[in-house]
């Protein structure tokens, strides 16, 4: 399964076609209850890995856009966008004026191509296929039967004539001779007919193609007439088409500019809503932050005042014991010593016990001990910028402890004291942001 991140001024509908799927198929594998409500930067689940490519320059009707838009006026509560409330797309007037074009344009499609000549055609086919070939019949013939009658006319009367004369010659009376020649008479003029039937044949054979070519001529006048009224409903189509794809064009156009324009305030609207509860989230976090920074710091102070308690403590039950024995205890700058004690800690870290025990040319193990308490006695201080474990209590001794610090502890631990600091009253806000741009810049690294 394919995945996509949503780039400003995309639309459900163009993924989709981009991934030869439908917007519906991507907004039910999403939880997506209004398609027309996504956001830049929200990633998507497509169920095609594969792009469908359409062929280039092919319009079809089912591309055209004639749905209604959606009327919700909420938003799904997602992971992403959960708490945040927008009122749906709802087309402007250009975008409405120009649906209506392309509807009024789809009702007034032309409709299926009716011929008036298929008919016709198919009739005079059909008798130009199953015409029965050419034969001539005598009888059949009329021009013929008219040559029959006229040459058996002539050819009695012939015979008539020619025995007449006969008989004239043998003084009237009849005889074989004249029937003789009154009968071949009469067969010259039969023989004159048969000498027609080849003329005839050939005259119906004429007649034949005559009418067939008629047939076939009248066929490609009635196809002629056929192939211009098709050409005039292409015609006619491609006009429709054309005025459709323009009118489908303006629409796409109308609506992308429109649904722009309200994606841009809905991406603002929702860039706000989302800084808002990050910051709302960061603020709190940083709470939660210095609350339990302040926890450990009240406890790490504590603890802290407590071990100091209890070592002024135990100094002060030394020195006011006094001496035994005979023994005298020593005094020095208001300090006592003696076998069993020695001055307490006065709150000295180990750099700063380590700074007196190297003045004093001891043994330098940063322990509070009885020699080291005695080098403090007699006036041996920490050099300045030893650190302290002294809790700061300005912006001065802030400074100085993280400055001491810096170097054993990460940023985000010094962002920590600095913003406790802040949080206590110890330092100002600028204050702490010049404190915060010397230890602990944005974007701190261990």
């Amino acid at each position: 399964m394919a995945t996509y991140t949503v780039k400003k001024g995309d639309t459900l509908s163009a993924i989709a076609k981009q991934y030869g799927t439908t917007y519906q198929e991507i907004a039910k594998a999403n939880g997506i209850s209004n398609p027309n409500l996504i956001y830049a930067g929200q990633t998507l689940n497509i169920g095609s890995d594969t792009k469908a490519e359409a062929p280039a320059g092919t319009t079809t009707e089912s591309s055209t856009p004639s749905a209604t838009p959606s009327t919700s006026t909420t938003t799904p509560a997602t992971e992403q966008n959960k708490g945040f409330q927008y009122g749906e797309y709802k087309p402007s007037d250009a975008v409405s004026q120009a649906q209506q074009m392309l509807n009024q344009q789809l009702s007034q499609k032309p409709g299926a191509y009716q011929s008036s000549w298929q008919d016709q055609l198919n009739n005079t086919l059909q008798q130009i296929l199953n015409r029965e070939p050419f034969s001539y019949d005598l009888n059949a013939d009329a021009l013929y039967q008219q040559y029959k009658g006229q040459y058996t006319t002539q050819g009695k009367m012939a015979m008539m004539d020619t025995m007449g004369q006969a008989q004239a010659m043998t003084g009237g009376y009849g005889n074989s001779y004249a029937q003789s020649v009154g009968q071949q008479a009469y067969q010259g003029h039969l023989q004159q007919l048969n000498d027609k039937i080849p003329e005839l044949y050939q005259l119906a054979m004429q007649k034949y193609q005559m009418e067939g070519n008629e047939m076939k001529d009248q066929y490609s006048m009635m196809a002629q007439q056929e192939d211009q009224d098709y050409g005039r409903y292409r015609d006619q189509m491609g006009d429709w088409q054309t005025e459709r794809d323009y009118l489908a064009g303006r629409y796409d156009t109308e609506r992308d500019y429109d649904y722009g324009k309200w994606a841009d305030v809905r991406d603002f609207a929702y860039g706000q809503f989302a800084d808002d509860r990050a910051y709302d989230y960061q603020v709190g976090r940083d709470k939660a932050t210095d609350e339990q920074w302040q926890k450990e710091f009240d406890e790490a102070q504590r603890q802290f005042n407590q071990q100091m308690g209890l070592k002024t403590g135990a100094s002060g039950g030394s020195s006011s014991g006094g001496s035994s024995g005979g023994g005298g205890s020593k005094k020095s700058s208001g300090s006592t010593y003696s076998s069993g004690s020695y001055t307490a800690n006065p709150g000295l870290s180990k750099d700063q016990i380590l700074s007196i025990q190297k003045q004093a040319g001891i043994s330098q193990d940063g322990i509070w001990g009885p020699q080291t308490a005695a080098a403090y006695d007699k006036g041996i201080r920490p050099k300045a910028g030893a650190p302290s474990n002294s809790v700061p209590t300005n912006y001065k001794e802030l400074s100085q402890y993280l400055s001491s610090v810096s170097s054993v502890s990460s940023k985000q631990d010094l962002s920590k004291d600095i913003n406790a600091a802040l949080a206590a009253g110890i330092i100002n806000q600028n204050q702490a942001q010049q404190l915060l741009k010397a230890y602990a810049p944005r974007g701190y690294t261990k």
